[in-house]
Formats: structure tokens, sequence, C-alpha cells
């Protein structure tokens, strides 16, 4: 959020720089230094001086457009680089591209400007398009800072399933995720109303800031043994995981689960389930599987998922268009 209002104070102080240079170059051109002296010698320095105010002027304007330049290039990269969804980036890129074809038009006005007269036309129109330009640089950043918050949210939610299918009380962490997630649709909408969001910004920082707070809480009770193996997966098909399992399924269709005593929460055909025990779970239909402990998930379909044979070994990750067999937990 720092950056975000630094960024802002750089935009305010543009507009002053701009709205100053505006000014400079009219009080140039009306009142010249040493006006109704005679000599020659102050004759000869006159266009001197005006050419060396001109040339400053210029030179200044055409700095303010490297800034911009710079300032857009730098949001491009983070952009670019980020782990943002794909529709954010190319959302983001394409408000990019479009200022960079307004900057490019203010740096052919002012570098075309051969006198007073047509510095200060450029100068003019530059405010104006700068009014737009102003709005939509303030917009990428908050697009940017938008689509970060909701990766963040998106991961919370995993931790919340992954410490949920452990066996942990996740109520507190998930009410704070749904705090969370209404207020970044709340952002959302004014931001397609073209309202400000900055202080509704810093509201909802806060209220991450408190997701993750009970995050850390759970997180120094999720101790799963050394033997315990890690699934995390997404499925549209069929599954059978079995083993001596703590697993959460979330989703749509038809589960069953053997024997039923092993499950302790479900509800109809929009599922979750929290199984525990040694039990054996089929389903069909798109779901989101997350189990802890020793066993076997074959899924048939296509999805993906991410496993750890161990809990402390490093994620194994991948695809499928048909089936797959992931083997979890350790012997020793």
């Amino acid at each position: 959020m720092l950056v975000i209002k630094m960024r802002a104070r750089w935009l305010i102080m543009s507009l002053v720089l701009l709205a100053m240079l505006i000014s400079a170059v009219g009080l140039a051109v009306a009142t010249p230094p040493n006006k109704g002296m005679e000599s020659k010698t102050a004759t000869d320095k006159a266009p001197d001086w005006r050419e060396r105010i001109f040339n400053e002027n210029k030179e200044r304007m055409m700095n303010w457009v490297q800034n911009c330049e710079k300032w857009m290039e730098r949001m491009r990269e983070k952009v670019n680089t980020s782990n943002l969804g794909e529709e954010s980036k190319l959302r983001i890129q394409d408000r990019i591209r479009n200022l960079d074809q307004k900057m490019e038009q203010i740096r052919i006005q002012i570098s075309n400007a051969k006198d007073y007269e047509q510095l200060r036309g450029a100068m003019k129109e530059t405010g104006k398009l700068w009014i737009n330009m102003s709005k939509e640089m303030r917009l990428i950043a908050y697009e940017h800072a938008i689509s970060q918050m909701e990766s963040v949210i998106a991961k919370l939610e995993e931790l919340a399933d992954r410490f949920e299918s452990y066996g942990l009380d996740t109520t507190q962490l998930r009410n704070a995720i749904n705090d969370a997630n209404s207020t970044l649709a709340m952002i959302e909408e004014k931001l397609a109303n073209g309202e400000d969001v900055f202080k509704d910004l810093k509201e909802l920082k806060k209220k991450i800031d408190l997701a993750f707070n009970e995050a850390k809480k759970l997180a120094k009770e999720y101790k799963p043994k050394p033997t315990n193996g890690l699934v995390n997966a997404n499925v549209n098909g069929t599954f059978t995981l079995s083993g001596n399992l703590n697993a959460l399924i979330k989703g749509s269709g038809n589960v069953s689960v053997n024997p039923e005593s092993a499950v302790s929460q479900a509800n109809g055909t929009t599922v979750a389930i929290v199984v525990r025990g040694n039990a054996e779970v089929q389903g069909e239909g798109s779901f989101k599987i997350i189990a802890h402990g020793n066993g076997t998930l074959i899924m048939d379909g296509n999805g993906s998922y991410a496993y750890k044979k161990c809990v402390n070994d490093k994620f194994t990750t991948g695809s499928f268009n048909d089936s797959v067999t992931i083997e979890f937990g350790c012997t020793t």
C-alpha cells in the first residue's frame, strides 16, 4: 500500500509541475526581461535569453515524458513477472499499451515545438491528455494491487483447505477470508464505476492481515507425521481415494464413502466431506481433493495435482487428460 501511496503522490507532483511549466512559459513570453531597453547589447541578448528559457522548459517537459515512460515500463515488468492470472495480465497490459500511444502523442507535440507559442500549445494539449492518463495510471496501479490481493486470498483459501483436511478448526480463518472477499468484491464494483479505491485498498490490506494472523495460529498446530504424504488435486471425472486418511473433498457430483462412519461432514450433491481413518472414497463429478496420510488416489478425466510422497518432500506437480495414479505416504 505504501507503493500505491507513493505513486499517487508522484502523480500529484507531476500535475503541479505541469501547471508550473505552463505558467513559466506564459510568463517568459509575456514579460521578457529588460523590456524597453534600447541598447544594442540588450537587444542582442534578448533572443538568447528567450531561447535558453524555451529550451529549458522543453527539456523539463521531455524529462517528464521520460519519467512517465519509465513508470509504465516498471509497471509492465512487474505485471509480466508476476503470478497474476492470464486474464488480469492481459487487461493491465492493454491499459499500458493505450497509455504508450497517448504518451507518444505528447512526446511528438513537445518535440516538434519550435517556439514559445507552439510549446505552450503542446503543453496545454498535454494537460488535457494528462487528465485522462493520470486516471488510467491510477487504474493500472489499482488493478495490479487488486490482482495481487486476489492471489493472496486464493493462497489463504488453499491453506484453509489444507488445515481443515488435517482436522483443524478453520472457522475463524474462513470468516476472515470471507470478510476479505466481500471487501474485494466491493472494491471491484467501485473500480468498474470509476470511483477511487485507495482507502478501500488499505482496508482490504488490514483484513488480509487478519486472515494471515489466523493462518499463522493454525500453522503452529499443523504438524503432520513425517510418514504422512500430502495430496492436493482437482479432477473433472471420476476418482478413487483409499488408505489411512485425513481428507477434505469439495465439489459437485456423487460421492460414496466406505465405511460411512468415516464421514464426519457432508452436504447433499454440493459436497464438502471430511474423511477420517481407513476408508475408500469414490466420486464422479468435479472435485477438489486434499488428503493427508498413507494411501492411493486414482483419477480419470482431466485435472491437475500437487503431491508430496512424504510431507517434508518438495511438491511434485502435473496435469492429466486421461488417468493418473498417485501413491502418497512413507513406509518408514
